[in-house]
């Protein structure tokens, strides 16, 4: 059962309905995935199936999303410098720190950095040892009672908060109701130019999921009211087009170069969707805020055209000429 749409009976409120409004779009949750664990799915063993780890977990997501408020899922499919263990130099342990430096290679050029890391006991909380063992793409520790864990090697300076000045840089967007078919199952014409990108270049390929929270907003000055409504509450508009909508606009504002194929048919269609919601929902603006509330390296996005940052605010909106794509506003 979904929820979504359970307040519709609020838009027929006169004061609502003849306002101006606008969108404010944040991030609600995120997941990401490194695509190589899809292609490869018994690299760490013929037992452990990677891939379906991944897919189960997606399942387990979008019937979350479902059984309260269903909303589309836009994801970034991103591309980063290669980091892999440095299998040739062993972890060492600092008695008195108790930190371990682990060895890591950056990028095609392999630049050598070392990482320290504490590692805490759950059960005690006190700092421990633990068993240590690599391979370039994943870390397997040890603990006290001989419980073995292993981490894909992004998923580990992900957890660890280790920042190595590195960010996921944005080559296609694109939006789905099933994150564990689309774009996972690898038929995607976007996902194959970005992999054939990613490969030449020798960088990795991370998928990010996203679900957002759009409210909209309005503010009656002549009676001193103001309505937020929260878009999935009232399903003013409904799922699958505000699913596309914000496709586009972040679509538009990365503005990846291995994106430009059906550019000019997208933007054809940002428009259109951008005039409807002016005409028929007195929407004139959409803002938008992506930022991660606990942020990292991989929580840092680029394109080759944004700029690298933590924090991208952005307003979409019609103006005379067309579609107005605005920084920082």
């Amino acid at each position: 059962m979904t929820y979504r749409g359970i307040f519709s009976s609020l838009l027929s409120h006169k004061l609502y309905s003849s306002d101006e409004k606008k969108w404010v779009v944040e991030l609600e949750k995120h997941h990401c995935y490194w695509y190589d664990l899809v292609v490869n799915p018994k690299e760490v063993a013929d037992y452990f199936d990677t891939r379906k780890l991944i897919v189960d977990k997606l399942m387990k997501i979008k019937e979350e999303v479902d059984s309260h408020l269903e909303k589309r899922f836009i994801y970034f499919i991103c591309s980063r410098e290669k980091v892999r263990f440095n299998v040739k130099r062993k972890p060492s342990y600092n008695f008195f720190t108790g930190q371990v430096k682990i060895h890591i290679l950056i990028g095609a050029a392999k630049k050598r950095k070392k990482i320290k890391c504490t590692f805490v006991d759950i059960n005690t909380g006190k700092v421990f040892r633990p068993g240590i063992s690599l391979t370039e793409k994943f870390i397997t520790l040890k603990d006290a009672n001989g419980y073995l864990t292993t981490y894909p090697i992004h998923d580990f300076l992900d957890n660890t908060d280790i920042n190595l000045g590195i960010d996921s840089r944005v080559e296609y967007v694109g939006y789905t109701k099933n994150p564990h078919t689309r774009p996972t199952n690898g038929a995607h014409t976007g996902l194959s130019d970005v992999l054939h990108e990613v490969a030449e270049e020798n960088r990795d390929c991370l998928i990010y999921f996203n679900v957002f929270k759009v409210t909209t907003h309005s503010k009656n000055a002549a009676h001193g009211i103001n309505f937020y409504f929260a878009n999935a509450m009232s399903n003013e508009v409904d799922v699958d087009l505000e699913g596309k909508i914000l496709e586009k606009c972040f679509i538009f504002y990365f503005d990846s170069v291995n994106q430009s194929r059906n550019k000019e048919i997208e933007w054809q269609e940002l428009e259109k969707n951008l005039l409807k919601l002016a005409q028929k929902n007195k929407i004139k603006a959409i803002n938008i805020h992506y930022e991660f509330k606990e942020v990292n390296d991989y929580g840092i996005f680029s394109s080759s055209r944004v700029p690298a940052s933590e924090r991208h605010f952005f307003t979409v909106r019609r103006g005379a000429a067309g579609v107005e794509i605005l920084n920082g506003q």
